[in-house]
């Protein structure tokens, strides 16, 4: 089959690879789509986790069930599925304690996993869902996105009539902000650099702070110079971090959902008199159900969001989109072969 397999820092390449086999309690998927996440990005860039090479890159994806192991329940071949990348060992103490998304032997797709970049890949079956019939296989590529964008929103437990500040206007930063409005935020402000994409968060409040000279100051006023319950970071700088905790009201909190990867300075006395919060967001608590419901919701519209498409033979243009398009891109996808036409 044929694969994008990254090979070395910088090097992504299509190669043909054999196709995977499954086990008793797996999938295995004829890849439909899968969209191209900023991580992805990233890894190929500098691969900060160390991610073992080469390997099949990709983690958002969809397609149609080809086989099912001898123990699989619920799906069978010709099904139309959703898939999660996190895949929980069910044994170590996280587990146990009911934080399969942070298992410390986790397996994940791209990284410990053959990814979704393939005509093919293998899911466990507690990991995917079938498709409503009207759901593309290029909108079904969000599921996680969604779920992990819903576990944001959970982490921020911010009140409905309180203000909210999204920072960063990528598609996690967007689909926080749609999410946020179609569940009731009264008062959804998101800012970013791009007024192209900035346009996608619909009914929230927009603010491009690219040329402003005090960014800090007109997000105040958004929030009627009472700072907000809550910031989400969809965006990972130091800067982002000092301009969150400013902003915030006391006890307020600022959810890290983009990683940070500088040294962060971090004014600890105003955490301490504004008893501010700072927690993380990090993959989701199992709300896969919730996220694949939500892809056909006319409120959240997740299928504006993917704005190109590519058959997988021209990744590297659409690499080079998702890379640096921010004024003409959203979420790019590539399709594979036959499987494309759905």
């Amino acid at each position: 089959m044929k694969a994008l397999q990254f090979q070395s820092v910088g090097q992504l390449e299509l190669v043909e690879v054999g196709a995977p086999t499954i086990r008793a309690d797996e999938l295995l998927v004829r890849t439909g789509a899968a969209t191209i996440c900023t991580s992805d990005l990233n890894d190929i860039r500098a691969n900060p986790f160390g991610i073992p090479l080469p390997t099949i890159m990709g983690h958002e994806g969809a397609g149609t069930v080809a086989e099912v192991g001898r123990n699989v329940a619920g799906f069978k071949p010709g099904d139309r599925v959703a898939t999660h990348p996190v895949h929980p060992c069910g044994e170590c103490l996280n587990c146990s304690r009911g934080m399969g998304h942070l298992c410390s032997s986790m397996g994940h797709f791209g990284l410990n996993m053959p990814g979704t970049f393939a005509e093919y890949y293998v899911v466990r079956q507690d990991r995917a869902r079938v498709l409503p019939q009207t759901a593309s296989f290029q909108v079904a590529c969000l599921a996680e996105p969604i779920c992990v964008c819903l576990q944001a929103l959970h982490q921020a437990r911010v009140a409905k009539d309180d203000a909210l500040l999204i920072l960063g206007d990528g598609p996690f930063g967007v689909i926080i902000a749609r999410l946020a409005v179609a569940y009731g935020q009264e008062h959804t402000v998101i800012a970013g650099h791009h007024d192209f994409r900035l346009s996608f968060a619909r009914d929230a409040v927009r603010v491009n702070t690219k040329h402003l000279a005090d960014p800090t100051e007109r997000l105040r006023e958004c929030a009627s110079g009472a700072g907000y319950g809550a910031v989400i970071l969809a965006v990972g700088s130091a800067e982002a971090v000092r301009m969150g905790l400013a902003l915030l009201r006391p006890q307020g909190r600022l959810v890290l959902f983009s990683a940070v990867p500088s040294p962060t300075p971090i004014d600890l006395v105003a955490v301490h008199v504004r008893e501010l919060e700072i927690v993380g967001a990090c993959n989701d608590e199992n709300r896969l159900d919730e996220a694949v419901g939500l892809l056909t919701d006319s409120k959240l519209a997740a299928a504006e969001l993917v704005t190109h498409e590519f058959a997988v033979e021209a990744y590297r243009e659409a690499f080079d989109l998702a890379s640096s398009g921010h004024a003409d891109a959203m979420k790019v996808a590539l399709t594979f072969g036959d499987a494309r036409t759905r």
